[in-house]
């Protein structure tokens, strides 16, 4: 029973995927065909961000009140508004009216499951899950890909994608009674562990006030934001300043922009797998390595060939990064704690989508789009001194006595 109800959780990853890479490797397309800047891609992230990061803060309450079946449930049906309205748009205002759905159902969905595959499930699965959120997110680009002869070919490439996002709905919709008989496994599960003396937490909420007490909690939150950052800038970006900055194709761009979402898909599956033996931070550790060396030769825009390659080290780099982190939540800050900080760190993730990848489309409109690797490498060393940091602080919340 809960082995299908993670076959429905994966599937519904998918359709995480789906939606987001869906401006940034299409960019090109959209500014031209609704003749804007370049850099209103910005306002575009900005309205996805921050109704995600609204979601992102409210999903305790959601799943309090919704369970998590019904909020997942709800956010899907969100999507699947804003990608037909995104398929519509008559001009680049109305676009923003399309981001509010897409941003609010995000949200929800991402720490809804995050926390839950954390709590219920083995990290090989938690590597797998955002393995099929990167599932979503390269076939997304490919599909949109054979639509681009002309600059609104976008539009039909985004009904596609709605129609695929209503598929996964239906199914969700039939699974819902799986939620139900799962959460009592579950339950059975924990109280034999608390029999057998493995589990003594309890699930605690706490105020925001107090889940930012928490010690190394802020170590933790610009270490995932700055993790954002180097994936948010390299999946929204680098299509631009290959296309803008390199004077690569359009369609090339677009493809190129998908070897991103690949080398993550391709690493989470294979990370699953290096999870069942390595801790979570070294997890981290080894993806760090990659994305240095994708870094590296990213800045070597003088030999464009190299670009697809540096793409996909980044991305076979971000890989592990981020479903360690959120396996790891529960270990840093125990169970109690953990639906508290998971909340804030999906909201710092959307944060950093909010001002960091908007804010670099002002810079290079009026700079260069090739100062791209500047950038991802500043939020890379912020990433290594998060993570590190709380490594060095340790697993103390289980003395703290927050109430």
């Amino acid at each position: 029973m809960t082995t299908i109800l993670l076959l429905i959780i994966y599937l519904i990853f998918i359709s995480l995927g789906l939606p987001d890479s869906l401006i940034g490797t299409t960019w090109p397309s959209i500014s031209q065909s609704l003749n804007v800047s370049e850099d209103y891609q910005g306002l575009i992230t900005c309205t996805i961000s921050l109704c995600t990061i609204i979601s992102s803060f409210f999903s305790p309450y959601l799943i309090k009140k919704l369970k998590p079946s019904g909020t997942v449930t709800i956010s899907i049906v969100l999507t699947v508004i804003g990608l037909v309205s995104l398929s519509f748009v008559p001009s680049f205002w109305f676009m923003l009216l399309a981001a509010i759905p897409l941003g609010l159902g995000g949200g929800a969905i991402d720490v809804t499951l995050n926390n839950y595959v954390a709590l219920h499930y083995k990290a090989l699965h938690m590597n797998w899950l955002h393995s099929f959120w990167g599932v979503g997110t390269t076939i997304s680009p490919m599909i949109l890909s054979l639509f681009l002869s002309d600059n609104n070919g976008w539009r039909s490439g985004a009904l596609v994608l709605a129609g695929i996002q209503g598929i996964i709905l239906i199914i969700s919709l039939t699974c819902i009674p799986l939620w139900k008989k799962a959460e009592v496994i579950f339950a059975k599960r924990e109280e034999n562990n608390e029999e057998n003396g493995e589990n003594n937490d309890e699930t605690i909420e706490l105020t925001y006030k107090k889940t930012f007490a928490l010690k190394g909690v802020w170590f933790a939150l610009f270490g995932f934001l700055a993790y954002t950052a180097v994936e948010s800038l390299t999946g929204m970006w680098f299509s631009s300043m290959v296309h803008f900055g390199l004077n690569v194709s359009e369609q090339d761009s677009t493809l190129w922009g998908s070897f991103f979402y690949l080398g993550i898909t391709i690493g989470r599956f294979i990370s699953g797998i290096i999870s069942l033996k390595v801790k979570e931070k070294n997890m981290i550790r080894i993806g760090e390595s990659l994305i240095l060396i994708g870094i590296i030769f990213l800045f070597m825009t003088f030999n464009i060939k190299i670009m697809p390659f540096a793409v996909v080290l980044i991305g076979l780099g971000c890989a592990p990064v981020y479903p360690a982190i959120i396996k790891d939540t529960p270990n840093r800050f125990t169970k109690k704690y953990s639906q508290n900080v998971m909340g804030i760190q999906v909201s710092f993730a959307y944060i950093s989508n909010f001002l960091i990848a908007p804010l670099f489309g002002v810079v290079a409109k009026y700079t260069t789009f090739l100062i791209l690797p500047y950038c991802v490498l500043f939020f890379f060393i912020i990433l290594v001194l998060g993570n590190e940091g709380i490594n060095l602080i340790g697993k103390k919340n289980k003395e703290l006595n927050i109430k």
